[in-house]
């Protein structure tokens, strides 16, 4: 499911993945010679989250020193709901490995999607600071600032996750609810966005439609109150 925040913008909890940088090191610690790892992935890539929660526990039990393993486990606690304990796992690997962007991602995804605006903010920063080639932490660090009213910031966070991946239909309907909540809206520009994220897959969303034939009826006017960016 495709979570609304700051009006129209997305958040992908659906298409949440755990990490894809599990090393040898990891995948020999545990059982069957990662053939435990590998269950898992299969798992959670078909949809069986709860099968994907037990065999992930298992991994981390078996290896709990990896933090690659504990952020997996926690990706499948955020799409379970359980975001405590997906934020309380993501925690411990940041303590074995400041570094690790995919924990400040999802620790960031985690905050807003608690609406802790300011919190996702600062793990957004650093997940963009610890993986910067990742076009997904700059779609989050522009939803973050957009909440913020930081429309600028969003912008040019938003901007670069498309630039890193011009195939991103997030980033690019982000963009389409951007530029339409600027004052005079930018409708060229949004309806460019919004086109090309429809044509990369995203669901037509009926809400940014009326906003868009709105604003060409009444291109000189300004916004209503509602397409504000909160």
């Amino acid at each position: 499911m495709r979570s609304r925040l700051s009006g129209l913008f997305l958040l992908s909890i659906a298409s949440l993945a755990p990490p894809a940088d599990l090393g040898a090191a990891d995948r020999e610690k545990t059982p069957g010679d990662g053939t435990l790892l590998s269950r898992s992935e299969k798992a959670f890539s078909g949809g069986n989250l709860k099968e994907a929660e037990a065999l992930y526990a298992m991994a981390s039990e078996a290896t709990p020193s990896s933090a690659p393993v504990l952020v997996s486990l926690a990706a499948v606690k955020t799409r379970l709901g359980k975001t405590e304990e997906s934020r309380a796992l993501l925690r411990r690997a940041l303590s074995m490995d400041l570094s690790n962007g995919p924990a400040w991602l999802l620790l960031g995804m985690n905050a807003l999607e608690l609406k802790n605006d300011d919190e996702a903010l600062a793990d957004l920063m650093q997940a963009v600071c610890h993986d910067q080639g990742n076009p997904r932490p700059h779609n989050y660090l522009g939803i973050a600032a957009g909440r913020k009213g930081w429309s600028d910031v969003a912008e040019q966070e938003l901007r670069r996750a498309v630039q890193l991946n011009p195939d991103y239909a997030d980033a690019n309907f982000n963009l389409a609810v951007l530029y339409l909540a600027r004052t005079p809206p930018l409708i060229e520009l949004a309806r460019r966005h919004y086109q090309q994220a429809l044509d990369l897959g995203a669901v037509r969303d009926g809400a940014l439609e009326a906003r868009l034939a709105k604003s060409v009826a009444n291109p000189s006017g300004a916004p209503s109150p509602s397409a504000a960016v909160p």
